[in-house]
């Protein structure tokens, strides 16, 4: 009820907190007054623009991620033998 009423919107909503700083604080409360909407529903319009700019995680997706770095550290030259790099990691240094 209080979602309905307050909220004025039929989704469920979760409640979380966040901090900001006082600038976004203030910044938030003057794009509240000038819209008429509420600081939270700006929030959650701001986590909605910010997740829909974000790339599909569809296995296609995961596909040219990992080619896009395919060849990453070709140049590096202690890396020939893994295993020997790896266990140098693995060495006391003491």
């Amino acid at each position: 009820m209080y979602n309905l009423y307050i909220m004025k919107t039929d989704q469920t909503l979760a409640r979380t907190q966040i901090y900001l700083t006082h600038v976004q604080q203030k910044r938030l409360e003057n794009a509240s007054r000038r819209t008429g909407g509420s600081k939270s529903e700006l929030i959650r319009r701001a986590v909605d623009q910010f997740l829909d700019s974000q790339p599909a995680n569809t296995t296609g997706a995961k596909v040219q991620r990992l080619q896009n770095i395919k060849g990453l550290w070709s140049d590096r030259t202690n890396m020939a033998d893994p295993s020997n790099y790896v266990s140098m990691l693995r060495k006391p240094r003491f």
